[in-house]
């Protein structure tokens, strides 16, 4: 039994938050984007596919890799995979101040696809590892919103620091901040004696991760599921804003109000979750609430106060989902079970891939449909949200009656 399952086990709380830490300045690799981006590009001369293949590139690296990082987690050990990835973005992020060319820009970009994925491989499966039962479910959902509080957190204080100072600052700072949590997280080896670390795995295990994954339903539900979260949420988040309000001086408000409605909806799950409702029902009734919200969003006009009421309400309920999808970790695998960190490599993947293509299909949708492209791209969202646990289930029970 491993430790934190103890009867008598207390969570390290302190840890748990530090290691948070760690996820957001992981996240920040892609919400400091938008405010470096022009500083980089004026100091790089770049075509518009260059410019283009280097904004997608972390996402096609997640897509591609996150299965492969989350078996690899296996194989290093994950607090060794924690401070790699620390210590590998803080590399990627001072590369192309160093050598201000394409080259450099693209690989320093891969180099944060790799350390932003190690860092989320690692992380909740580590704060598992420090949790007592009880607590496990509220990680999880803390865990959930740590890319919405990154940008937040970005969208209050990178305005200000370019203001004062030069973009370069921005990069200085954040890969001076992760190479300080990589010396801190150094200390998390004696919160961790005694528990029992994941097992090692061979090489050969790494090569048959990805088909592993796609193999077992039971493995796969959680990363499916989140794809459906990711396509709808980051698609969202990023064309709701400037469809909905007449005035382009609203924009800015509207594109923090959504990721802030997004957050009270990860903290009201949080509490419900504390409160003993089941994660399982968290997301049946934000499911039920989403649909809702995508034939209102159907019916009603585009730049109303009542639709804006309920872009911000679908927002909220975005909010739960990431909290009780990935609050199942915590019941479905203990926090040594080897697989875990292949399911967190799955998240990552699944949850790259829906931020990948939620956008490009939303926009596709939206020359033959108009406004209704939004309500219609809500309901078929919500409904691979909605089907994945069902059908994924039902074949782990089929295959699991087929080899008894």
């Amino acid at each position: 039994m491993a430790v934190s399952d103890a009867a008598d086990a207390q969570t390290s709380w302190r840890w748990v938050f530090l290691l948070y830490g760690a996820g957001m300045l992981g996240a920040f690799q892609y919400a400091r984007v938008a405010y470096v981006l022009p500083g980089l590009l004026a100091q790089t001369a770049m075509n518009p596919l260059e410019q283009a293949l280097l904004l997608s590139s972390m996402g096609i690296i997640g897509v591609l890799a996150g299965t492969f990082v989350g078996a690899l987690g296996q194989s290093m050990g994950l607090l060794r995979m924690l401070i790699g990835g620390l210590l590998l973005g803080a590399v990627g992020a001072l590369l192309p101040l160093a050598f201000p060319s394409f080259a450099a820009l693209l690989s320093a970009r891969l180099v944060e696809g790799v350390s932003h994925m190690a860092i989320a491989v690692a992380v909740p499966t580590l704060m598992l590892m420090l949790c007592a039962p009880k607590d496990k479910s509220s990680a999880m959902a803390l865990w959930s919103c740590y890319f919405t509080t990154t940008f937040i957190v970005a969208a209050f204080t990178l305005p200000w620091m370019l203001k004062v100072g030069h973009w370069q600052a921005i990069v200085w700072l954040h890969a001076a901040l992760l190479i300080a949590m990589a010396a801190v997280c150094l200390r998390l080896r004696t919160a961790l004696v005694g528990m029992p670390l994941v097992p090692l795995v061979s090489v050969r295990h790494l090569l048959r991760a990805q088909a592993r994954l796609l193999s077992k339903p039971g493995l796969l539900v959680i990363p499916a599921t989140f794809f459906g979260y990711t396509l709808l949420f980051v698609a969202l988040v990023n064309v709701l804003p400037g469809l909905l309000v007449r005035s382009p001086d609203f924009i800015p408000r509207l594109a923090l109000l959504l990721p802030a409605a997004s957050l009270v909806g990860t903290l009201l799950c949080l509490a419900a979750l504390r409160g003993g409702l089941g994660s399982q029902r968290v997301v049946r009734l934000a499911v039920l609430g989403l649909l809702l919200a995508g034939v209102g969003l159907l019916m009603l006009p585009r730049h109303s106060l009542v639709t804006q009421g309920v872009a911000v309400f679908a927002f909220i309920l975005l909010g739960l989902l990431p909290a009780g999808i990935l609050s199942n970790l915590s019941t479905a695998f203990a926090a040594d079970d080897p697989d875990i960190t292949l399911v967190n490599g799955g998240v990552v993947q699944f949850g790259s891939l829906g931020t990948f293509l939620g956008a490009p299909i939303l926009a596709s949708l939206q020359p033959p449909l108009g406004w209704s492209a939004v309500g219609s791209f809500l309901l078929a969202g919500t409904a691979v949200i909605a089907l994945c646990p069902l059908l994924l289930n039902r074949a782990e029970r089929g295959r699991v009656k087929s080899s008894l």
